[in-house]
């Protein structure tokens, strides 16, 4: 027992010597208090913004970019233009993700033709055009859709004058009944952000806490060379002549998992005081770093035994740092973008920590 408690200090005050260590305790908290700030500044962390260059004279398409504007998100804004050329100018400078060009006419409507309603603009930079081509398609539909249906009715039933008030008022009521599924929320604003969390909450914490574990992740991982280092003077065959090799690793792992526990927490505490409503329950969140922890203590000692050299470490460490910032769920669920892809992020601990922390934070 005291072998152990001495090579559990002595490994203990190696790794808390390092500098990587020490600056990982103090830079990890500031970044993530000034995140926290950031998000109290209410600043999007992501934003993309597409232009809409309409008719202000055409009540259709001023209808259209009412919707627009209604739907808008921390992440999605839509920006009003009247000139052409400076909108093609913003989406060729990248000041904007792209462009959208409506011509909606009563005549459209009459034939119930909707194809070319709009028309895209984009630049070498535009990514997001998939998903603002379908908020665009969506506010189309939505303000189309009892023009449409008049129209339809005028044509089958043309002896009838009473079609446009019977679209009205049948419109008036699926709008009371909510049958256009807008979301509401009928309570307090804190209790609908504590009971349902919108996207803009569920990536920051995604971000915060992925931030977190790559941290403890990477600084045990380039703490590795330092104990290769050590097996190289023949330190593991005098432990194991003198039957002390299992209490050696043991305490290793222990000297870790306490300096893992230890930047862990200190990002926890930062998020408490500056981002507390990006947390899941304390009993989760401590179990959750508890078990990452643990796993990737396991993984240095492990790496530790089987390197033959720290070479391998130099040279891929960042690399698989990269991997853990893609396949890690740091930045988001690789399921959502490629089911072919999402096996592969289940190999890393990063993911099941941050999964498990997001899935207590949304219910």
């Amino acid at each position: 027992m005291s072998f152990f408690l001495t090579s559990f200090r002595l490994n203990l005050k190696k790794l808390a010597a390092q500098k990587a260590i020490l600056l990982g305790l103090i830079l990890l908290p500031v970044v993530l208090s000034l995140g926290g700030l950031a998000l109290h500044s209410g600043t999007a962390v992501i934003e993309v913004t597409a232009g809409v260059y309409f008719d202000r004279e055409n009540e259709l398409e001023t209808h259209i970019f009412e919707i627009l504007e209604v739907g808008e998100t921390p992440f999605i804004r839509f920006v009003a233009y009247d000139n052409l050329d400076a909108m093609l100018e913003d989406v060729r400078l990248g000041r904007i993700e792209c462009g959208y060009i409506l011509h909606i006419s009563q005549e459209n409507i009459v034939r119930n033709e909707l194809r070319d309603s709009a028309t895209v603009v984009i630049s070498p930079r535009t990514v997001a055009t998939p998903v603002l081509n379908e908020i665009i398609a969506a506010a189309i539909l939505r303000a189309t859709t009892q023009e449409f249906t008049q129209a339809a009715l005028e044509f089958l039933f043309s002896d009838s004058t009473d079609i446009a008030e019977f679209v009205e008022w049948q419109f008036s009521a699926y709008a009371e009944m909510d049958i256009f599924m807008t979301p509401t929320f009928a309570g307090e604003p804190h209790t609908a952000r504590q009971a349902a969390p919108d996207l803009f909450e569920i990536t920051a914490s995604r971000i915060f806490h992925g931030f977190i574990g790559l941290t403890i992740f990477a600084l045990l991982l380039f703490c590795i060379p330092m104990f290769i280092e050590e097996r190289r003077f023949g330190l593991p065959a005098a432990l194991r002549a003198h039957g002390k090799l299992g209490a050696y690793y043991v305490s290793l792992w222990s000297a870790s998992f306490a300096v893992s526990l230890a930047i862990g927490l200190a990002g926890l505490c930062a998020m408490a005081i500056f981002a507390p409503q990006l947390l899941a329950p304390p009993f989760v969140e401590l179990v959750a770093l508890v078990g990452y922890a643990a796993v990737c203590s396991a993984l240095m000692v492990l790496f530790s035994c089987l390197l033959r050299t720290a070479g391998f470490v130099q040279s891929l460490g960042l690399f698989i740092i990269i991997l853990n910032i893609f396949f890690g769920g740091l930045l988001l669920d690789i399921a959502e973008v490629s089911p072919n892809l999402a096996p592969l992020q289940r190999l890393f601990p990063l993911f099941w920590y941050v999964e498990a922390v997001l899935q207590s934070y949304i219910l």
